[in-house]
């Protein structure tokens, strides 16, 4: 039987696993994910073996201060909408740049800002500029992936940092995840007008 000390270490243990499920990235600068940062480090192996067993991947970067649980790379997915994938991708895009750049700060966080972000977006989809409000709720979902910080938010602009955990998330198995579902649908898109047009053609 668990003494009282070695039931609450239990407890810690049950509810850092819960919580790095939960935020997904967990960082040491961050002072609501300190606690559990340090939990998950500390016992490592433990950790890992636990998301091993749920076909998850820890991720432990001590170098840039934090941990985090992804999927592996055989199980990734296009889970998101199409444009919220495209913008992981101008993410990724961004900070690599910066870290060419030399432009790669404390904790290797990359700065940037909305309007750096959607210029980029739209050279790399050749899609239309998404609206700022659009915008601000594709950026708080990353912000709450603990894939990017906003600093500032005023009326026009929105200034964040891009996390260097954009790396584990869009990975080689994203990139191409996501060119097998953008290809799937332009196939779908192309057998509809053909089939629009076989239907004109017969009227």
């Amino acid at each position: 039987m668990l003494d009282k000390d070695e039931t609450l270490d239990a407890f810690d243990l049950r509810r850092a696993a819960a919580v790095a499920l939960e935020r997904q990235f967990l960082f040491g600068d961050k002072s609501r994910d300190q606690r559990h940062f340090h939990q998950i480090l500390d016992a490592e192996d433990y950790y890992r073996n636990l998301f091993d067993a749920l076909n998850l991947d820890l991720v432990c970067d001590r170098i840039a201060g934090y941990v985090g649980v992804v999927p592996r790379e055989s199980q990734l997915t296009v889970g998101l909408d199409t444009e919220h994938s495209m913008f992981l991708l101008v993410l990724r895009v961004i900070y690599e740049q910066a870290a060419r750049e030399c432009r790669i700060g404390e904790y290797s966080q990359a700065f940037s800002d909305s309007e750096a972000l959607v210029d980029t977006f739209v050279a790399h989809s050749n899609r239309k500029r998404p609206g700022l409000v659009r915008l601000r709720e594709i950026l708080r979902t990353f912000s709450r992936q603990g894939l990017l910080d906003i600093d500032h938010d005023e009326d026009k602009a929105i200034r964040f940092r891009i996390r260097p955990s954009i790396r584990d998330i869009v990975t080689p198995g994203f990139l191409a995840a996501l060119e097998d579902y953008l290809t799937g649908s332009e196939n779908v898109e192309e057998r509809a007008e053909a089939t629009e047009e076989d239907h004109e053609d017969s009227d």
